[in-house]
């Protein structure tokens, strides 16, 4: 059980690392083209995924405030953050 948790969290890592290479890629080439760099935040990237949907953060107080911290959140960021502790605890379980 602890080799396949091992192996998804390698998989996440490994994933989370390439998208995250990907939108920082994108957003040059999206600067080069057009002078400014896009808003690629965490709650652009759930709206474009269909993950979000924006009736979600009007039905309660506390939502505006998750959807505000979403919006200051660059998605390549976060996802980069993701990296590095799940690569660990991957290596970790497959010892």
């Amino acid at each position: 059980m602890d080799r396949l948790i091992s192996l998804g969290l390698f998989l996440l890592a490994l994933g989370a690392g390439s998208v995250a290479v990907v939108l920082v890629l994108a957003g040059f080439i999206e600067f080069l083209q057009s002078g400014r760099w896009p808003d690629q935040s965490l709650l652009r990237l759930g709206y474009d995924s269909g993950l979000l949907r924006a009736r979600w953060f009007l039905a309660h107080d506390w939502a505006m405030i998750l959807r505000n911290l979403l919006a200051g959140v660059p998605a390549a960021l976060a996802l980069a953050a993701l990296v590095p502790p799940c690569w660990w605890l991957s290596g970790r379980l497959a010892q």
